[in-house]
Order: structure tokens, then sequence, then C-alpha cells
């Protein structure tokens, strides 16, 4: 809705090309999907559907909250906030967001169970950083994304969350600022593929 309404002031956007700005991204993901699916082998529509309503709750959750999706990925959310329209407490959002749907996820599963189906686990990773935003591909399609080493460290964190036995995984560059708003904690310094030095992260507590 706030890009439409942004073509809407100014249809020259409509074009490839970008800005560099600071933003928040953040990955999540389904743990444990290939069980999941195993479950579906014979109903491959039953697990359409599953996902879809998993994703729905989860995109609302992030639309609520002035964050962006930038796409889908199987069960993954590719999401960010600071565009197309600025904000100010991008990272704060973000943060809030990755809670909240925690929240809705143990309301969902909740559902799941009732009905006889599998509870789905996510992993969210979340980084703050300047990235290239803006339409990109070709003259004859193209998308409005982002990306940026910035995008790939958020990637790269929610891959780890697995691995460090957290739901959510926040780099220091997120935390900063807001460290007196949310509960944080120290998890550890991690070296991530790309990165020769190591990252400092955080998960809130609930």
């Amino acid at each position: 809705p706030a890009m439409v309404k942004k073509l809407q002031k100014d249809p020259s956007l409509l074009r490839l090309g970008g800005e560099t700005k600071k933003m928040t991204f953040m990955f999540s993901d389904i743990r444990g999907f290939t069980p999941i699916s195993e479950k579906y082998k014979s109903n491959p529509a039953g697990l359409t559907k599953l996902i879809n309503r998993f994703l729905t709750r989860m995109t609302n959750v992030v639309i609520a909250n002035g964050g962006t999706i930038d796409k889908f990925m199987g069960d993954c959310i590719m999401a960010f906030w600071n565009a197309p329209i600025d904000v100010k407490d991008h990272q704060m959002l973000a943060v809030m967001t990755a809670s909240q749907m925690q929240t809705e996820l143990a309301r969902l599963n909740e559902e799941l169970e009732t009905e006889g189906l599998p509870n789905i686990n996510i992993g969210i990773g979340i980084n703050t950083g300047e990235a290239l935003v803006g339409n990109m591909g070709s003259d004859q399609r193209f998308d409005y994304s982002v990306i940026g080493d910035s995008v790939n460290l958020a990637s790269r964190l929610e891959s780890s969350s697995k691995t460090l036995g957290k739901t959510l995984i926040i780099s220091e560059n997120t935390m900063k600022g807001i460290e007196h708003i949310f509960p944080f904690e120290y998890i550890d310094s991690i070296t991530v593929k790309g990165k020769t030095e190591p990252i400092k992260v955080y998960t809130v507590v609930r």
C-alpha cells in the first residue's frame, strides 16, 4: 500500500534504479520443514494450504508494523524497514515484529494442534545497515528489492538461529540504540560465512 501511494505521487519511480540507505532487514524461516512436508507427501494441497496460512499470519504482523515484504522463498519470509517510506524507528519496529510473530505463531500452533496438524517452529534473523534499495531486474520485469552485505548478514543470522538454539538472533548493529526498549540478552560472538571478523549477536528474552 505504501509503495502504491508513493508511485501515484511520483510515477517516475517506476523505472530501474535505486538508492543506498540505512535499513533494517529480517529473514524468517520454518524450522524442521522436511518432517512437516513428509507428513503431507500424499496431500500437497494440504501442505500448500498450511504454508499459506502461516505466511498470511506472519505477513500481517510485518505489515502492521510498517514493514515491506521483499519476497517469499518457499517457507522463508524476507522483509525490510525504512523503504519505500522513511521509518524513523525501523530497528525497534523490526524487533517488535519478531516478538509479535512468535506470539502469533503460538496462537496458530494452538489452532493446528486442535486440528491434529503439526506445529510450526521458526528461526528469525535481524540486521541493520546500509543497502541498495530500488527497482531491480530487466526492462521487461523488475522487482522492488534490496541487496547488500547487510541484507546477507540478516540471512546468515537466521541460519545460525538453529545452531545457537534460539528463535531470534539480532545483530549488535540492530541492538545499538534500542537496548533500553527490549530485554536483550547477549548470546555469543560468531563467525558467519562471508565475514572475517566475529559478529556479536543477541536475542530478546521472552
